[in-house]
């Protein structure tokens, strides 16, 4: 299977015709057919059928379409960045990011970025922290934003911040308008949760020490999770950079636990060792070195 063939065959299911595929492709309407029929003989089924006078892709070509488009899509993005890399740029950015790095620190730190190469292509992908490790080994993404005690062994960190964990609920609920509480007051209240990381650690130095309190609610961290919190509908333990602007606007409110102590959440920037690192991937990790995270989420820097 060649990317030639590969290309043959989108032409044609699109124009729905081999002799307008040969036109637009600027080949003789044979050597078209052969590269089908070689395409069909390695697949060992029929790609297109015909209707009449028109050309129909058959199961077999439906269930191809759309990988050869991305295969195509992707030859086209590699040659868009070696010419760019050629012309001195600095080629794309692929940057991965935890739920709870992606609520405010990524974007933010994305603006200083574009801000400083507005002519580096970005993309972001949002994961789990080991579904992002799993990411940086398969060469999707170069660089990843999560949690450190998550990391892969052979993640190296380039960068690494300690952000407070704090039990936050809505500034209407009961136990933020007392602005403190005891283990044991939690057990009166609804617990909200997510499935895993550092919500999950921290409850577990909050709740009540016999673990009795069941966990009402379990959602994503992230918008949902914090839709519930402004909602009223209970309390939760999340990273200080998961719910920044809400802390800051007062529509959340940090809740002192008068007889536990939260241990912080820390947050890497991480490639995979051995790698080396694209030109823009490596002027983001310098970028980010020399950020006061506080002052990026507030807008100060």
């Amino acid at each position: 299977m060649t990317l030639d063939q590969l290309e043959t065959f989108v032409y044609i299911a699109r124009t729905h015709s081999f002799s307008r595929a040969a036109v637009v492709l600027g080949l003789a309407q044979p050597t078209l057919s052969g590269r089908i029929s070689a395409l069909e003989g390695e697949l060992g089924s029929q790609l297109f059928l015909r209707h009449g006078h028109t050309l129909e892709l058959s199961e077999t070509g439906r269930a191809l379409l759309p990988y050869a488009e991305r295969m195509l899509a992707l030859r086209t993005e590699g040659v868009a960045e070696v010419q760019r890399l050629a012309l001195g740029g600095l080629g794309r950015l692929t940057l991965g990011a935890n739920l709870s790095a992606s609520q405010y620190l990524v974007p933010r730190l994305i603006e200083l970025f574009h801000h400083q190469h507005p002519d580096v292509p970005i993309r972001v992908r949002t994961a789990t922290s080991p579904a992002l490790m799993e990411s940086l080994l398969d060469g999707v993404i170069q660089l990843a934003i999560c949690s450190q005690a998550q990391l892969e062994p052979r993640a190296q960190v380039l960068w690494s911040y300690s952000d407070p964990l704090l039990l936050v609920a809505s500034r209407d609920h009961p136990l933020a308008r007392q602005g403190e509480c005891s283990r044991a007051d939690l057990a009166h209240h609804t617990i909200l949760s997510t499935q895993a990381g550092p919500t999950r650690l921290g409850l577990r130095h909050v709740l009540p020490p016999d673990d009795a309190t069941p966990i009402a609610i379990e959602a994503n961290a992230g918008e949902v999770m914090t839709q519930l919190l402004r909602r009223g509908l209970g309390v939760t333990v999340l990273p200080a950079i998961a719910v920044w602007d809400e802390l800051e606007r007062g529509e959340l409110v940090s809740i002192r636990v008068r007889d536990a102590t939260l241990p912080p959440y820390d947050v890497a920037l991480v490639q995979w060792s051995g790698r080396a690192l694209s030109p823009a991937a490596t002027a983001f990790a310098e970028m980010v070195h020399g950020i006061r995270v506080p002052e990026v989420l507030s807008g100060g820097q």
